[in-house]
């Protein structure tokens, strides 16, 4: 378990010799939670196998979520240099989900002693603003089947062709309900863009599913 952590791209720039002393390895089944919506930001954690949902609550108590993350991402970084809370829940997605657990005050240091450290999380962050501003725009005031067709492009260039996500998982994404995903890829799975089975949705036809995700229909 702990030579798949040394494959995450962050943690190679880090000096061998400094991993195990601030490192933390732990392991979560389908449905786990790692952290919750409001607890105090104690460190940085990372996927080193597996899925993680990264979910909000809203004030009118709908969940929403707001990314699925895997290998080598990033997740909870928000409240790292402030110390507030987080301000989503997360859930591992996958048997097993493994993540990596570095202390907040470790992870100041290191941004400020291992300038390497200290740009690849900003490019990361950059990286995920970029993908959350892509996500977002593709949904306003678009036809659902659309908004499914960006959604699962988007995740594509991330999970690859197989997108080990429910219905349910995607209508998160998107804040509606599984029923009306469940219709629109019906429809995308017609035209012979994807296909759904066992918990999955596959990718059959990347340029079709390009097509359906910027032209409205």
């Amino acid at each position: 378990m702990r030579s798949q952590v040394y494959e995450v791209p962050l943690l190679r720039l880090l000096p061998a010799e400094v991993i195990p002393a601030i490192l933390i390895v732990r392991q979560y089944h389908a449905g786990q939670r790692i952290f919750e919506q409001g607890d105090p930001t104690t460190g940085l954690w990372f996927v080193t196998e597996g899925r993680v949902a990264v979910e909000r609550v809203e004030a009118d108590g709908n969940l929403t979520t707001t990314g699925v993350w895997v290998k080598g991402d990033i997740v909870g970084i928000a409240g790292i240099w402030d110390s507030s809370g987080y301000p989503a829940s997360a859930r591992a997605l996958s048997n097993p989900t493994v993540m990596g657990w570095i202390a907040r005050d470790k992870v100041m240091r290191l941004h400020q002693e291992v300038p390497a450290f200290g740009l690849e999380i900003s490019r990361l962050l950059s990286e995920r603003l970029r993908y959350v501003q892509e996500t977002m725009s593709s949904r306003q005031g678009r036809p659902m089947v659309n908004q499914v067709a960006a959604v699962l492009l988007a995740l594509s260039t991330r999970m690859g062709s197989s997108i080990d996500l429910t219905h349910e998982d995607i209508a998160h994404i998107i804040g509606t309900h599984r029923e009306t995903v469940s219709r629109a890829l019906r429809e995308l799975i017609q035209e012979g863009a994807v296909r759904s089975h066992h918990g999955a949705i596959e990718i059959m036809d990347k340029d079709k599913l390009q097509a359906w995700s910027v032209v409205d229909r």
